[in-house]
């Protein structure tokens, strides 16, 4: 579909306001609207099924009964003799079309509006004429109201005789939804409120053939349900999702009626059921049958849920504290392992005020994260875990710093970690200071984030979908948790006799240490190169031995020489800004790497091979497309910064014996690949609850189960399980 932008829609609202005639005979509607009816001829008292069909033209929509933030849903105003009524309209199922941050109801193509007819039983025999005047509004790219005048013929006779729109009237009648009355929803008002809208609650029990994500409200005089959906943390078996009213400052209704759906990311809704809410601000949550009337059962206590958030919490700490051991974090810990052994014959005191500094250090990179992760969300964008590495110039900046500080634990230059200057005696008589142990906390922060640990995806899928106070209490959870086992070790510092004696063995431990702090440089070289097409590699690299060499300058003549010092920074200063000025805004455009994106296209286009599988780039139509086809599926939401996920795809995913299986039960493969932002990725990690990558799921070939959703850290007779669930063997 195409888009609808806000000039648009402010074009829409001139046209159809009461001088719109005026531009009449520059913009004439091109939708096709007639009356159908089921039936030639009808005896008294009987119902009569009408339609009444709107074509636009290719690639244009109209509305439904609720169009949304903008549009204007079709209208039917009645002529007819005495003895026929007209009931109200039933619509089908509509659409949800998204354009520049407006979301819209809309039927993308032809539409038949059904409304009953009902003849008196008293109506004398004859032929009636029928007529209805439907007015509309068609959008493409700019919007056009349309009026037409349409007219039936219909006989009242002593026999039922179907009219040649009857079968597809009937079809028509099948699109629109209905109530199921064993489906029990619950709905209840919370305390979360932003300026006249209320977060309203939606959750229940979820079937394997219906977990509704999403409600489309029936439009009312008195409030609004707005399109936007918050996803909510639910107890397995049950679905949970937010959605804001706006009362526009009267009492909050209470009744809300319209449809729970099941929707997929294109926008088509795979199931929908008609249902009436009865929230209730006073008690937890009011269980109701999905039909036109709703009855009170029992809901989710609010013990329960505050049970449920203080042990999503504890995940959050624990998620923390497993971080230390994960692949991302490895050489920041290779660094703390060193100040322990300097901090060893320091007095108590100073050791305890070190690890709080550190833990200071987590504790504020944390907390910059989470404003970051609040400041995209507040802008209507889709954050997840990690995001930042989603940024081709934080990528840039990271790997300059750490191939920075690879130099420095080299001895190129002593200027970041203050407590590791080697001095020319080569003594390390020197203890690591303050400024050095909150920097290793700010470094632990940057290289533990494309990481995700067990117990953390699930509660971080539950942060990111709560408001941004939770938010930030989540994330001072996990950087409490991270910075723990360090803090722990300074506060207990007789502990650290264990350790060997602080001697000049130091020195050469240290330089040892640069080699996997220049191992994560390469990996973060490989990851920011691939954005910057063919060329990447080459420039980037190239830019950080101009960087090396400036850094090398600056350490030999500015920090160590005896004379000249001030040409010496000059000299360094130079080389920074030739590196900057020349490569990476000259060659590289690092800030706006447009080629990124086109190279990724025709990636994308190919599919990626990864040894004997063949992995095909993921949307949710090519996995409803496969499933149609009687296919299971397996998706891999993955991102080259997130070492976990790599870790997953050679030990788990790859495995010979994961392959064969794969193989034998002919799985599709498909790969979501979140190195860059796709908002597409971001809102399945969502429906997920996950905050971010690695995500595994696996699909039986039936499209109404829904999919198996593997750990965090996979091994193969993980992924082997779930194949077997999906597929069994016969």
């Amino acid at each position: 579909m195409l888009r609808v932008g806000r000039w648009s829609f402010f074009l829409c609202l001139l046209l159809v306001s009461p001088g719109w005639y005026l531009f009449e005979g520059r913009a004439q509607a091109r939708t096709k609207v007639q009356l159908w009816l089921e039936a030639e001829a009808a005896r008294p008292g009987e119902t009569v099924w009408a339609g009444v069909h709107l074509k636009p033209p290719a690639g244009w929509h109209t509305y439904w009964r609720n169009p949304g933030e903008s549009g204007k849903a079709t209208e039917i105003r009645w002529k007819f003799p005495p003895g026929v009524t007209a009931g109200p309209v039933q619509w089908p199922v509509p659409e949800t079309h998204v354009a520049d941050e407006l979301t819209t109801y809309v039927y993308p193509g032809e539409v038949v509006l059904l409304v009953p007819l009902v003849l008196a039983p008293d109506l004398a025999q004859g032929t009636l004429s029928l007529e209805a005047e439907v007015d509309w509004l068609e959008c493409e790219i700019a919007c056009v109201p349309g009026r037409a005048r349409v007219l039936a013929a219909l006989e009242v006779a002593s026999q039922r005789r179907p009219g040649p729109r009857a079968d597809a009237l009937t079809a028509w009648k099948a699109r629109v939804p209905l109530p199921d009355p064993d489906l029990k929803v619950s709905a209840r008002w919370t305390e979360e409120q932003q300026e006249d809208k209320t977060l309203l609650e939606i959750s229940g029990p979820a079937t394997e053939a219906f977990v509704p994500n999403d409600f489309f409200g029936y439009a009312a005089a008195d409030f609004e349900v707005l399109p936007s959906v918050r996803p909510l943390a639910a107890v397995p078996g049950r679905f949970a999702f937010g959605k804001w009213v706006n009362s526009w400052g009267k009492p909050l209704p209470a009744q809300l009626a319209g449809l729970l759906v099941q929707r997929v990311e294109s926008g088509k809704p795979l199931r929908v059921v008609e249902v009436t809410l009865t929230p209730d601000p006073a008690t937890p949550a009011k269980e109701a049958k999905a039909g036109p009337t709703a009855s009170a059962d029992a809901g989710q206590s609010g013990g329960t849920r505050a049970h449920s958030f203080w042990l999503l919490l504890a995940f959050a700490f624990l998620g923390g504290m497993i971080l230390n051991i994960m692949p991302c974090v490895l050489p920041v810990i290779a660094l703390k392992v060193l100040g322990f052994v300097q901090q060893s014959d320091a007095a108590p005191g100073r050791v305890r005020f070190l690890g709080l500094v550190y833990a200071l250090g987590v504790l504020v990179s944390f907390l910059v994260l989470a404003g970051l992760v609040i400041a995209v969300k507040t802008a209507g964008g889709s954050a997840s875990w990690g995001l930042q590495m989603q940024n081709p110039v934080f990528r840039v900046v990271l790997l300059s710093l750490v191939t920075l500080v690879a130099l420095n634990l080299f001895g190129v230059f002593e200027v970041f970690l203050p407590g590791l200057a080697s001095q020319a005696s080569g003594s390390l008589a020197t203890k690591q200071g303050a400024t050095g142990a909150f920097f290793h906390g700010v470094l632990a922060t940057l290289l533990a984030t494309p990481c995700t640990a067990p117990f953390l995806a699930v509660a971080l899928g539950f942060a990111f979908t709560q408001p941004a106070g939770v938010l930030v209490v989540f994330f001072a959870a996990v950087a409490v948790g991270l910075a723990f086992p360090y803090v722990l070790l300074c506060w207990y510092p007789q502990w650290l006799k264990l350790l060997p004696k602080p001697g000049p063995w130091m020195l050469r431990f240290k330089m040892f240490l640069g080699f996997p702090m220049l191992a994560t440089a390469v990996w973060l070289l490989d990851i920011s190169a691939a954005g910057y097409g063919n060329g990447g590699v080459l420039w980037l690299g190239l830019y950080l031995v101009v960087l090396s060499l400036a850094a090398w300058v600056w350490g030999e003549y500015a920090q160590r020489g005896s004379t000249r010092k001030g040409v010496a920074a000059l000299v360094g200063l130079a080389l920074v800004s030739g590196g900057y000025w020349g490569i990476l805004e000259g060659q590289l455009n690092w800030r706006s790497p447009v080629t990124m994106e086109a190279n990724q296209s025709v990636k994308g286009a190919v599919g990626v091979s990864a040894g004997t599988l063949w992995w095909e780039p993921w949307s949710p139509e090519a996995v409803l497309a496969a499933q149609a086809k009687g296919q299971p599926v397996l998706v891999d939401f993955t991102a080259k910064w997130c070492l976990t996920c790599q870790v997953n795809k050679k030990v788990a995913l790859e495995a010979d014996v994961v392959r064969k299986e794969l193989q034998a039960k002919e799985f599709r493969l498909f790969m979501a690949d979140n190195t860059n932002p796709n908002p597409k990725i971001s809102a399945e990690l969502q429906r997920h609850n996950r905050a971010g990558v690695p995500l595994v799921l696996v699909y039986a070939p039936a499209t109404n189960l829904p999919p198996i959703v593997l750990p965090e850290v996979l091994t193969p007779g993980i992924v082997l399980e779930a194949l077997e669930k999906a597929v069994p063997s016969r």
